[in-house]
């Protein structure tokens, strides 16, 4: 059979016959430059490392302890080290890991977002003897991870910090490079800026109205207008107000960046074409996107309660047939739904399909698009209190080896997963599990959502196939991921992994948590109009006054201090 690449291998999944994706021809992919060793036999004697970990986070919703998963049982047994896994409770991450750093004795590992959670960041930290710098071990007792930094030492800068320490194992997504006719092993995957959340229609709506999909703001908004005038829908667009903010999916096309929930600064700040931090809701662009919105809010095309609808709530909606466009978060969302409504409608006609952002101008491609930068921003530090340095440097190192990535990844192979064609893929006892569970779900108890090593997108993309599929039918599950991750705009939103000297954070924090304040405040009345959009250079101004420039002056410094890391 024909080999073909990533990206048509992923288009050919996209239309895919139910049961199982497409899988491209080929041997299996192999590390051409591999010369990291694997720690996968016992040394002599117990050894036994602490580790830290949110559950929440890194693993499903019934996994009781990280300990129970069969990925690690098989590490312990293959590096003969006992793992004794330690679990804030649910909900209660952030307060636990304070007081378990706060203590004198700490596991011998946390896992944790210690430069953005640890006051002061990474070099506070390791200053206050909180964790320890790797620089001087890695190459002994991380040689995988070592390696995989000298055939991708972009990513090595993520977890350097500004003084030169290298503070933990990181979390990154990787993928299978464009263009590969194969499936690549851990060392060969590249690092991938992952999209997960984007604009979604109802094509079947678009139908009855005689439409195509929208592209630019002014079709999206005869697009709207048809739906209510014509469809009468009682909400043509609807949507979590953080999944829009998040998705950039309206904003992007007016240039800008929007913050998030609290206004973060990992969101409403952006990297212009001229490698300069901008601010979103300070640039002209912005006041487009507040009129076109509020142009939509004011005349019933988008949901005059978006502001306090959760996911739930604007869910109910769509499965009563009131919406016909919103922003959907995957992992299967658009699967969930059509069974959901089919299941008390087998002949409705639901159809809906993730699209690009909106544009201004047909055939032009936005500089913003939402991604989870490779990095995840969260590391496996090595505490203070361990006593054992090599042991938990070889612990988390195994993870990055071919062995132990397969592990955390995929599971065991030939109970969760079998390769296929070159490629992993979940076994029939994964996708048709006796207790009836989503295959995402059973697989669960076999591999480690998030954690400190390479995660494999192409897993990602499989635990998200709807495995329900009819011979013949579209995944729009990955359809949609396609499309956002390949066909939205050029460079992600938000910051890479900088941080904040002490000497710059009290500053920066006490313009900033007021300019958050001010900005979500005035978008909310810019939006519903009880703020006259002809006061919008007045707004600016005031954001200006509370030391927007002094905020965008830090930032740019912790950029360029970012970008000197690592040559």
């Amino acid at each position: 059979m024909k080999k073909i690449s990533r990206r048509d291998f992923l288009k050919a999944s996209a239309a895919a016959s139910g049961g199982a994706l497409l899988t491209a021809c080929g041997s299996s992919g192999s590390s051409t430059a591999s010369t990291a060793t694997s720690t996968s036999s016992a040394e002599s004697g117990p050894r036994t490392v602490s580790y830290w970990i949110d559950l929440a986070n890194t693993s499903g919703a019934d996994v009781k302890s990280m300990g129970d998963l069969y990925c690690w049982k098989a590490i312990e047994a293959n590096t003969g080290i006992n793992v004794e896994f330690q679990h804030p409770a649910s909900g209660q991450a952030a307060e636990q890991f304070n007081l378990v750093v706060a203590g004198n004795e700490m596991p011998d590992i946390m896992y944790y977002s210690w430069a953005t959670n640890y006051s002061g960041g990474a070099d506070a930290a390791i200053e206050d003897g909180k964790i320890i710098p790797l620089q001087d071990y890695m190459e002994e007792y991380a040689p995988n991870m070592t390696h995989y930094f000298e055939l991708h030492p972009d990513m090595l800068a993520d977890i350097t910090t500004d003084s030169g320490n290298i503070y933990g194992f990181p979390a990154i997504y990787t993928s299978t490079a464009e263009g590969s006719k194969e499936w690549q092993g851990v060392f060969d995957r590249e690092p991938f800026a992952e999209s997960f959340i984007g604009l979604v229609i109802r094509t079947d709506y678009l139908e009855q109205v005689g439409m195509d999909v929208p592209v630019t703001y002014d079709d999206w908004y005869n697009v709207l207008k048809a739906f209510k005038e014509k469809l009468g829908l009682k909400y043509p667009m609807c949507f979590v107000q953080m999944f829009e903010q998040m998705s950039v999916a309206i904003s992007a096309g007016f240039g800008v960046c929007v913050p998030v929930s609290g206004f973060s600064a990992a969101y409403g700040y952006g990297i212009n074409e001229e490698n300069k931090v901008e601010f979103g809701p300070v640039k002209d662009g912005y006041k487009d996107y507040l009129a076109f919105l509020n142009k939509l809010y004011s005349e019933g095309l988008l949901d005059n309660d978006y502001m306090v609808l959760d996911r739930t709530s604007v869910q109910a909606k769509i499965l009563q047939g009131d919406v016909g466009a919103w922003i959907e978060m995957m992992p299967t969302g658009l699967g969930n739904l059509k069974s959901q409504i089919l299941k008390d409608d087998p002949n409705n006609t639901f159809s809906a399909v993730g699209v690009h952002e909106m544009v201004k101008t047909a055939g032009t491609e936005n500089w913003y698009h939402q991604a989870n930068q490779p990095f995840t921003g969260s590391v496996g530090a090595i505490t203070g209190s361990c006593k054992d340095v090599k042991t938990a440097m070889e612990l988390l190192d195994y993870g990055w080896g071919e062995e132990g990535n397969m592990l955390l990844n995929w599971g065991i192979e030939g109970e969760s997963y079998e390769m296929v064609d070159g490629w992993p893929q979940f076994t029939d006892a994964i996708i048709h599990n006796k207790e009836g569970k989503a295959p995402s779900t059973a697989h669960s108890m076999y591999r480690q959502l998030n954690g400190p090593f390479p995660e494999d997108h192409w897993q990602r993309l499989v635990s998200k196939t709807d495995y329900s599929l009819a011979e013949g039918e579209i995944d729009q599950n990955i359809a949609s991921l396609n499309t956002w991750s390949y066909e939205n705009g050029k460079h992600y939103n938000g910051l890479p992994a900088t941080t904040l000297l002490d000497s710059e954070q009290a500053t920066y924090s006490g313009a900033f948590n007021e300019i958050g304040t001010y900005v979500g405040e005035m978008t909310a009345k810019f939006i519903t109009g009880t703020e006259s959009l002809d006061n919008f250079d007045d707004y600016v101004k005031n954001v200006y006054s509370m030391g927007m420039q002094n905020c965008l002056d830090i930032q740019q410094e912790a950029l360029d201090r970012y970008n000197a890391r690592v040559k």
